[in-house]
């Protein structure tokens, strides 16, 4: 039997149908088709170099960089290179990965300089409480994907075993408050599938635990106000690579008594602080913005106090991440005041934190994981 044979294309003509294509590609991302800011990746894309200097190796890294966040179809092909590497068991493209129908970071890092460093820190904030005289305490909880590392392969699961070394070090500091059982048994509803932060369920838990160690009663979460925005995709979501697929539904706490929020940033070009104040801790119109997460407290600030003058309580300072916003509301309850600095907006030192009261009664450090190991902010902060 005669086998068929197709005609083959001449080399020449393959080679150069694929410049065509590539030069085309070229131009489309230089005349800017891809738009500033990707929704979808939730990031401002590369921007063209302003002078574009061929003997100047920075303007030649800034031009690489446009040009990748300009190809024609670019994020149709990651979700594509993503989906690939899901399905082959290697995780995700970019940062993020995605295990079992959530989305989860990648492990934080806890080698040898990473410990160290994190010892000096935890010594640092030691040290600046018991000169104050001040009881202190910490509480980071483990991480979505250290939870649930027995769906995934062994392979990646084995690399989040190592963020234990980095809790041991906090417990040891002898000030540590762990989280309960029941953050631990059910993960996928103490944190966001589409973001790394926990869920009110999961803040939640923090609130039962810390009441033991800073002496208040707490409340059952129907004695707050909660309301729900459905719809959010959280940064963890993006960091994947993968196509939009999935959504949580933020859910926020907080008490109906009266409250006064008062917010402190920086401006970025005078430095001088800028203050403004709201009656309220949750903000409604922030859930439909890019960072949905804003949702609580308006975002992140440098310094934020909370006033609630019914409160039984009198000052607790807190030194945080994002991962204190949820939660803040809850304590606000409890507190008359809280006054909470995040090192990584703040311009001065958390001793400045601590001369802004005179009758704080504890200080509490709340920090995701990834944040108390690889913050530096902290590190210069705390003193």
């Amino acid at each position: 039997m005669n086998k068929i044979r197709l005609p083959r294309l001449p080399d020449w003509l393959a080679v150069t149908a694929g410049l065509l294509l590539l030069l085309a590609g070229g131009v489309m991302a230089v005349l800017g088709f891809g738009g500033d800011h990707s929704d979808w990746e939730n990031r401002n894309l590369a921007q063209a170099p302003s002078s574009p200097d061929l003997e100047d190796w920075k303007t030649d890294a800034q031009t690489e960089a446009y040009l990748k966040d300009h190809v024609p179809l670019r994020q149709a092909l990651v979700a594509v290179d993503s989906g690939a590497q899901l399905l082959t068991g290697r995780g995700s493209r970019l940062n993020d990965w995605y295990v079992g129908g959530v989305m989860v970071q990648r492990p934080v890092t806890s080698d040898d300089p990473s410990l160290e460093l994190l010892g000096r820190k935890l010594n640092r904030l030691s040290r600046l409480a018991d000169r104050r005289g001040i009881p202190w305490y910490i509480l980071t909880p483990p991480t979505h994907g250290s939870l649930i590392s027995r769906r995934m392969n062994p392979l990646m699961a084995s690399l989040y075993a190592s963020e234990a070394s980095a809790l041991a070090l906090v417990e040891n500091t002898g000030h540590s408050v762990s989280m309960p059982d029941a953050f631990s048994s059910d993960p996928d509803t103490m944190y966001y599938s589409t973001d790394h932060h926990w869920t009110l369920d999961g803040a939640y838990q923090a609130y039962l635990s810390l009441g033991g160690a800073l002496g208040y009663e707490p409340l059952a979460l129907e004695d707050f106000t909660v309301t729900s925005y459905p719809g959010f995709m959280g940064t963890t979501l993006s960091g994947t690579g993968l196509p939009p697929f999935w959504s949580d539904t933020l859910v926020c706490a907080e008490p109906d008594t009266p409250v006064t929020l008062t917010i402190t940033d920086f401006d970025a070009e005078t430095n001088e602080p800028v203050t403004t104040s709201y009656d309220r801790l949750i903000f409604p119109e922030e859930a439909a913005a890019k960072d949905g997460y804003s949702v609580y407290l308006k975002g992140n600030h440098a310094l934020v106090v909370i006033e609630r003058p019914d409160a039984p309580l009198g000052t607790l300072v807190v030194f945080k991440d994002s991962f204190a916003n949820c939660l803040l509301p809850l304590l606000s309850q409890h507190y008359s005041r809280i006054i909470a600095v995040d090192a990584r907006y703040f311009n001065g030192t958390f001793s400045d934190a601590l001369n802004m009261s005179d009758d704080t009664e504890a200080i509490l450090c709340l920090y995701s994981l990834d944040s108390l190991v690889n913050d530096t902010e902290i590190t210069r902060k705390a003193r």
